[in-house]
């Protein structure tokens, strides 16, 4: 694929990635994952397990636990550092906002949106373990 060819095919996902977008606008369970990355760095920046504050907000030590490894999962995968904001901030980065994209697409158990999500940015061999990581976490987040 040629520059021009691959720069026209990603415009409209760099440019919807430029615009901010609100974690207002999430479903419950897309706000909660995107929360859990947020709270999982905070913690990490103090040298604290996150798993105990989790499993009391989801009820859930099991939930808790597959947020935790989808975090883990991701810190693998992804292949630059995963940047989240403030817990309080409104706004969603570039790479939260993707993964608003992927809890939504495997809550839908649909597949080629979470490919296409993530195809060119994430390596294809490692599509598989954060489909499967985030389809535990995302079926053991609590429904409201």
């Amino acid at each position: 694929m040629s520059q021009s060819a691959s720069t026209t095919r990603f415009a409209p996902l760099i440019a919807a990635l430029a615009r901010p977008q609100d974690v207002r606008g999430l479903n419950l369970t897309g706000l909660h994952i995107v929360m859990a990355m947020r709270l999982c760095a905070l913690f990490e920046n103090a040298g604290r397990d996150p798993v105990p504050d989790l499993a009391q907000r989801y009820r859930s030590v099991e939930a808790a636990c597959a947020v935790h490894g989808l975090v883990a999962t991701i810190k693998q995968v992804w292949p630059e550092p995963f940047m989240v904001n403030r817990p309080c901030c409104l706004s969603m980065t570039p790479d939260e906002a993707t993964l608003a994209t992927l809890v939504r697409a495997a809550a839908g158990a649909n597949r080629p949106l979470f490919a296409d999500a993530i195809d060119g940015f994430v390596r294809a061999d490692r599509h598989n373990a954060l489909y499967e990581s985030t389809v535990h976490a995302v079926a053991l987040i609590p429904a409201p």
